[in-house]
């Protein structure tokens, strides 16, 4: 060949000539001809190809495809052209040639170009492509592809398991094989406009291969392909049973809940009632004996019944505060009070039954603690009460101390600490931890000996931390324990707090009223009650009208003027609620008298509850004698409503 001929092209251009042996087998290849490229892909550093035998110079080249390729041309006389990756065999690197090998006579003509650049476009091109397609396939909601007629060009793995289908049987369909006629007109009429579209999720059936509907989700995108005038409908598919029949459980086991904790709350409700109303008696006809002459010995029964019954409200009110925090229902609720007059009274309170015990009871009050604070004196009280309590229990001999200080206001925000340190049996260090759980004490034994529920402490740590501190303990057995609450408090300005009304409730002997001569009309229909409510009136000088139920309330209040109402608020017939009512709507002269509900209803929200009824005072049962007396005067010289929890005294 006249290899300047082919100088101009860009290709590489070579002859090659066999070379055989004397049988006339082919042993080897000579270059006889070669343009300019070719020389200088082969011997990029200079020289000529011509006359070299082409294994001499390359070994590899005797398994290579070009080589078959040639002797196919020299066998058949046929052109053969083929694509082939050449490597340092043969002195070019990772690239990638076309080839044309030609016949010419005893000789062949090879003609090459480099496709190195198209070889990886295309590979990388198939290497997405089957990227994509192992992504849809591998993919767990199911997709289908449609051109613009609706007919499926593509389902994934996902989709031929939901539809029960093979490939076959879906490629080339029109996509409504997979939906009733109706749904999938009208889901492809939203998406046949120009440019592209998406769906929001909406839902359909699918049909199935068997003819079953099955509930689904479906999303739609119209695009266009690139650099082609045409649409295709991707559709993403998601089987929602499953989402559907958790979501389905979901709310069922909402709804079971929520009817747990209405019947949970509305047995509590009942409970406290029911345990209320008895105990009223008990505890009422208790502190009337107490206040008669009586013996020695009939005094010593009196405190026990008294004391029983106490202890019967602590355990009934532990377990409703321990309900309402779980269920987030007790709130905290701060009011400017003086914390120095409540710690006082507190000690007076728990005074008497050290001093039975025969243990020293003391109260530390820091110079730094402030006398105005805003907190919850209610709950302040009840966690200190606790403390106290427990250290007098368990203490057979030595002294119990209440050290209270308080640390630096801090944006007018202080930090109240109250120890409590007994000399009584102490804790082993493994069990402190435990005490702090409901229904839980250091032991057994702890509960035989000195009984309790275990819930004290578990509550009083929740309203500390509800009130932003905390109850923790250090204990050693046999020295005793110390109990340190911290809790979070307002410094109140005093310079603009009126001054609070500083009376003990609890104080051991009867309030004075100032109620003498008033005229009382109690309703109830337990007889047991309205002894108990004349018991406590007697000793104020009081005129006392009796009623059953509502309706005959209205009637005394038809025939003669009373100056306050002590109405039950459930009672057979007409209750105190409808009396109410219709007390206030009626032409009555004596219908604006204030009324106090009594009621054993002492639940979250009850009090609020009565008051916006339009009772001016709220008194649950067990009804206490002084805090009676002191909600009466309340209603009657403040005008205002009154209210008055059942407490232990």
């Amino acid at each position: 060949m006249d290899a300047s001929t082919f100088d101009l092209l860009p290709i590489i251009v070579c002859e090659v000539a066999p070379v055989r042996d004397e049988a006339g087998e082919i042993i080897d290849f000579e270059w006889t001809g070669a343009n300019s490229l070719m020389q200088k892909s082969i011997l990029p550093e200079g020289g000529s190809v011509l006359g070299m035998r082409i294994f001499e110079f390359d070994p590899a080249y005797r398994d290579s495809e070009m080589v078959r390729n040639v002797r196919k041309v020299l066998n058949t006389g046929e052109t053969v052209a083929f694509t082939t990756s050449q490597g340092r065999a043969v002195k070019m690197l990772s690239k990638v040639m076309r080839t044309v090998v030609i016949p010419n006579g005893d000789s062949v003509i090879c003609c090459s170009h480099e496709v190195t650049d198209l070889a990886r476009e295309r590979d990388e091109a198939i290497s997405q492509a089957e990227l994509l397609k192992l992504a849809c396939d591998t993919a767990t909601h199911c997709i289908a592809i449609a051109n613009g007629d609706g007919t499926l060009i593509y389902v994934n793995d996902a989709m031929l398991t939901l539809s029960g289908y093979e490939a076959g049987d879906l490629i080339g369909q029109s996509a409504a094989i997979l939906m009733e006629e109706d749904a999938f007109k009208e889901l492809v009429t939203r998406f046949t406009g120009p440019g592209t579209g998406y769906s929001n999720k909406t839902d359909a059936k699918l049909k199935t291969k068997s003819g079953e509907l099955i509930r689904i989700s479906v999303a739609m995108n119209a695009a266009r392909l690139p650099g082609e005038d045409t649409t295709v409908f991707i559709t993403h598919i998601e089987d929602v049973r499953e989402t559907r029949r958790k979501a389905h459980e979901l709310r069922e086991a909402l709804h079971r809940a929520e009817q747990a904790t209405r019947m949970k709350s509305e047995f509590l409700a009942n409970m406290s009632h029911e345990i209320r109303t008895p105990l009223n008696g008990v505890l009422g006809m208790a502190q009337a004996l107490a206040h008669e002459d009586l013996t020695a010995s009939q005094t010593e029964q009196v405190s026990i019944i008294l004391d029983s019954g106490r202890a019967l409200m602590v355990l009934l009110n532990d377990i409703l505060d321990l309900s309402k925090i779980e269920a987030g229902k007790l709130e905290i609720s701060p009011v400017e009070s003086d914390i120095r007059h409540k710690l006082s009274s507190l000690f007076k309170l728990h005074m008497s039954i050290a001093e039975e015990k025969g243990i020293d009871l003391r109260l530390h009050v820091d110079p730094n603690v402030p006398s105005r604070l805003a907190f919850d004196p209610v709950r302040v009280r009840q966690c200190i009460g606790n403390l106290v309590s427990n250290a007098i229990k368990f203490t057979e001999e030595g002294e119990v101390m209440i050290v209270v200080t308080c640390s630096p206001a801090e944006s007018g925000k202080a930090t109240v600490t109250v120890h409590v340190t007994d000399t009584g049996c102490g804790i082993a260090e493994n069990k402190i931890e435990h005490i702090f759980a409901s229904f839980s004490q250091e032991d057994g034994s702890t509960t035989r000996r000195f009984g309790g529920t275990g819930l004290g402490l578990a509550i009083t740590r929740q309203l500390a931390q509800m009130m932003g501190g905390d109850v923790t303990a250090v204990s050693e057995p046999g020295r005793g324990s110390i109990f340190t609450l911290t809790f979070s408090a307002d410094v109140a300005d005093s310079a603009s707090t009126p001054a609070e009304n500083n009376t003990v409730q609890l104080a051991s002997h009867r309030p004075r009223s100032g109620l003498g001569g008033c005229r009382v009309l109690v309703v109830d229909d337990n007889h047991i009650n309205l002894r108990v409510a004349r018991s406590f009136l007697n000793s104020y000088d009081l005129k006392i009208t009796e009623a059953s139920n509502g309706a005959e309330a209205l009637e005394h209040l038809n025939d003669g003027a009373f100056d306050i109402v002590l109405m039950d608020v459930h009672m057979p017939g007409l209750d105190g609620i409808e009396a109410l009512k219709r007390l206030r709507m009626s032409a009555n002269p004596n219908r604006f008298v204030p009324v106090i509900a009594l009621t054993a209803d002492s639940m979250e929200g009850d009090r609020e509850r009565y008051l916006n009824m339009g009772f001016d005072g709220y008194v649950s049962k067990p009804i206490d004698e002084r805090g009676l007396i002191s909600a009466m005067g309340q209603v009657l010289s403040l005008g205002k409503p009154a209210e008055l929890h059942s407490v232990a005294v």
